[in-house]
């Protein structure tokens, strides 16, 4: 499909393929289409759901097809940031598990032709960080409190492939980026829940910049360039993913350094016409067919695979330790299901880990029709590195990876004045249920889960402890139910 500035019609947005009568199971053509389609689904879904993304939140057809369609706006065009002004609430159904202890800033870059320069003022009473992210939903860099301090800075952003000069003041010091689109997850920490406290990151927020080099340091050039158009917004459209990936894909090769060679994996998935330059629809009917029951059973997969890829500590479950540059350990199934799926892309455990759990302590899946509380001990609070503003958070998710409509005790965050009473003993309980308590004594909390419905919970913890980060040994506290 070539790209366009204006909003496609519906036509652009049915599927890429004819629904195709199935022939006998026993077809070799549409089996081996279908067994390797599973793969090639796996490893190429995050091309898949980022360059929807990038099309919903960068371009002008994006915006408007947002608003037309009641999605969120997160519109910012090409090289510029989009700044969340206040944290995460129900109100917002973007799936993706978002964290409601800071407020996000993102922006997609192209630097195919230009570097990117980022400049980010001194940050010294919050924690901080700004995630860069290639089109594989693999990290390659950051910036924050953890990776480069609390100083003002201005720093390059650049592609693999380039090697032109730097000018003075300018930093080169991050790692270069394996594919030309970027996508950059700022989060900057609310240290409560106050108006005051929300406005003042959003000060720091606005003096995030980007400004292609080209420009430096004068105002950047607006872009111009159009924005790839995917075949539908949803990843349960089974033919039309193959297209959006394999444009993608195009656009943005897998495999070039400085990361791992990929290139057998790229030979293999071509024999089905999927990959960088690959068209799909030169497939013959019975692997086309083959394809379509790939992309719904590979999403299933992912969608099983994404709250519990990792260790299981307590039934809680660590994300694996290569989690936010799972592809470059060629562990593309958690590179899809916990970095793309769960979150669009997954920080460094250096920088935070998320722990998740939907099962109580007697084995069973959460569920609102059930009473629970979790008991954090003094001696057993998430341990992180205070001195870099880290801290601790639990929040509820329902089963779409969003905060449960309706709710305003969706989250319990350590760092905040308002959770800081414990117990006589010095711990503090959270209790879990759809209806409010009739009463709580004191270091006890509320969490409100959804009624007669599954849940699950994320505990994170921001620059953690290495019995977080490396071990993976601390225990969170067991869900207990007690109805």
């Amino acid at each position: 499909m070539s790209n366009a500035a204006s909003t496609p019609d519906a036509s652009q947005f049915s599927l890429l393929l004819p629904q195709l009568s199935l022939p006998d199971a026993d077809n070799a053509e549409e089996e081996y289409a279908y067994s390797l389609g599973i793969q090639a689904y796996i490893y190429g879904f995050p091309w898949i759901y980022n360059a929807q993304l990038r099309w919903l939140w960068a371009s002008e057809a994006g915006k408007h097809f947002s608003e037309k369609h009641g999605l969120p706006d997160l519109y910012a065009p090409i090289n510029t940031f989009h700044h969340a002004a206040v944290l995460a609430t129900p109100a917002a159904q973007t799936g993706g598990a978002p964290n409601t202890d800071t407020l996000y800033s993102t922006a997609w870059l192209d630097i195919a032709e230009d570097p990117i320069v980022i400049s980010v003022p001194a940050v010294t009473d919050r924690y901080f960080v700004i995630e860069m992210v290639c089109m594989d939903a693999d990290n390659f860099a950051y910036v924050g409190t953890y990776a480069t301090g609390t100083e003002a800075g201005n720093y390059l952003i650049a592609p693999h492939h380039w090697n032109g000069t730097v000018p003075d003041g300018v930093a080169d010091i991050l790692p270069r980026s394996r594919t030309d689109t970027v996508f950059l997850l700022g989060r900057t920490g609310v240290n409560n829940s106050s108006t005051a406290e929300v406005q003042a990151a959003n000060e720091v927020q606005q003096q995030y910049l980007l400004t292609p080099l080209a420009d430096w340091p004068n105002a950047p050039t607006p872009y111009k360039k159009p924005v790839m158009i995917p075949w539908g917004v949803d990843y349960n459209h089974t033919a039309g993913a193959w297209h959006t990936m394999n444009e993608s894909m195009t656009q943005n090769p897998p495999g070039l350094p400085p990361g791992i060679n990929q290139q057998q994996l790229l030979n293999l998935f071509a024999t089905i016409n999927i990959g960088p330059n690959q068209h799909v629809e030169q497939q013959s009917e019975a692997a086309r067919i083959g394809l379509q029951r790939a992309a719904k059973d590979g999403l299933d997969l992912l969608k099983k695979f994404s709250k519990s890829r990792g260790k299981t500590v307590n039934n809680w479950t660590y994300p694996p330790q290569d989690v936010g540059r799972a592809g470059q350990h060629s562990d593309f199934i958690t590179r899809a299901a916990v970095q793309s799926l769960s979150g669009i892309c997954a920080n460094d455990p250096d920088e935070a880990v998320y722990i998740n759990t939907s099962i109580d302590s007697k084995g069973n899946e959460l569920n609102g029709s059930n009473c629970y509380r979790m008991t954090f001990s003094a001696g057993n609070f998430p341990p992180f590195n205070a001195d870099m503003h880290g801290f601790w958070s639990v929040t509820l998710y329902n089963s779409t990876y969003n905060l449960c409509p309706g709710s305003s005790n969706y989250s319990i965050n350590g760092y905040y004045p308002e959770f800081s009473t414990t117990d006589a003993e010095g711990g503090i309980t959270i209790v879990i249920q759809s209806d409010k308590p009739d009463t709580l004594p004191a270091g006890s909390y509320w969490l409100q889960s959804p009624s007669d419905e599954s849940f699950f919970l994320i505990l994170r913890v921001y620059v953690p402890g290495p019995t977080v980060s490396f071990t993976q040994t601390y225990s969170p506290p067991a869900i207990i139910v007690e109805s």
